[in-house]
């Protein structure tokens, strides 16, 4: 059984609308279909955790309407505890508008409403009132202060901090040095790559610059599956072949698992094939949020 996770985060009504192709800059494309779902890298990843079969608290914010609550609903229905979701009141919750294509590919916009008002004091105030964490979750939507915040609780209470640089931000080098691990996608690790060398890296593999700089690293790839790296250990873990409706979701529903297995058995391996088989689940699905999974995933 493993220890709690607390995610601190963002939440998101997503409006996720079918197309026949993403549009080109300056491009005009027609829906086929039109959802609103839940959404949120943060609160993706809460559900995620919760339906692998952790136990989740989540924290961040929604506004006083009927998105924050719809959205706080959505979670308790997957199992997270949202006692530390902060109600602003006059002020939208976080919307994203998501555009999917017959192959699965998105294109997403975010308004980050309630999200960008939460600051390093509430994260630090809110996760206080929460049991100790094994595992405490941060994700890029969140703005930049919040993240520090986050590395500094989970460095104060002696919690894994693992952090998903999605989007990618530019933090300090503090920040990066906790992350246990550090997971990002193949965009996200080139960037971060010019961060930390000042240029482009065409020679030199992402993976063993990245792992340089903090205690591990995941670069996520897709339908090829994750690739991992420690001081003490090394690998990848290839993905299952499996027809894939919308892809959307597939990152968060790896971390979620990911850190399921890392509060469980602490090793990067695990986690990353949990988060492979739950990432291959979740791109069989429509929609951000992974389906209710089977053992399968929850022992991966």
């Amino acid at each position: 059984m493993s220890g709690p996770v607390v995610v601190v985060g963002s939440l998101n009504a997503d409006l996720q609308l079918a197309v026949d192709a993403l549009p080109a800059p300056g491009e005009t494309a027609l829906a086929t279909r039109v959802e609103s779902r839940p959404g949120g890298k943060g609160a993706n990843q809460a559900s995620a955790v919760a339906l692998c079969g952790g136990e989740c608290w989540m924290v961040g914010a929604v506004g006083d309407d009927e998105d924050g609550r719809s959205l706080t609903t959505a979670l308790h229905e997957a199992g997270v505890r949202t006692d530390a979701v902060a109600v602003l009141p006059g002020v939208r919750s976080g919307r994203a508008v998501v555009m999917v294509a017959p192959s699965g590919e998105n294109a997403i916009v975010v308004l980050p409403g309630a999200n960008s008002e939460l600051t390093a004091s509430d994260v630090h105030r809110l996760v206080a009132g929460l049991p100790p964490a094994e595992v405490l979750l941060a994700q890029g939507e969140l703005p930049v202060p919040c993240i520090v915040a986050a590395a500094e609780v989970a460095a104060a209470t002696g919690a894994r901090f693992v952090l998903n640089l999605a989007p990618y931000v530019e933090l300090p080098v503090e920040v990066l040095a906790a992350c246990d691990p550090l997971v990002v996608n193949e965009h996200e690790a080139a960037a971060l790559g010019v961060q930390l060398a000042g240029q482009p890296l065409e020679d030199e593999p992402l993976l063993d610059v990245l792992v340089q700089h903090t205690r591990s690293v995941v670069i996520t790839l897709g339908g090829a599956g994750a690739a991992y790296a420690s001081t003490t250990e090394r690998g990848s873990v290839p993905a299952p072949r499996v027809p894939v409706v919308d892809t959307s979701g597939a990152g968060d529903a790896f971390v979620g698992a990911a850190a399921v297995e890392l509060g469980r058995s602490g090793g990067l391996a695990a986690a990353c094939r949990a988060g492979v088989a739950a990432g291959s689940l979740a791109v069989q699905h429509r929609g951000a949020r992974m389906p209710r999974v089977d053992d399968s995933v929850r022992t991966a």
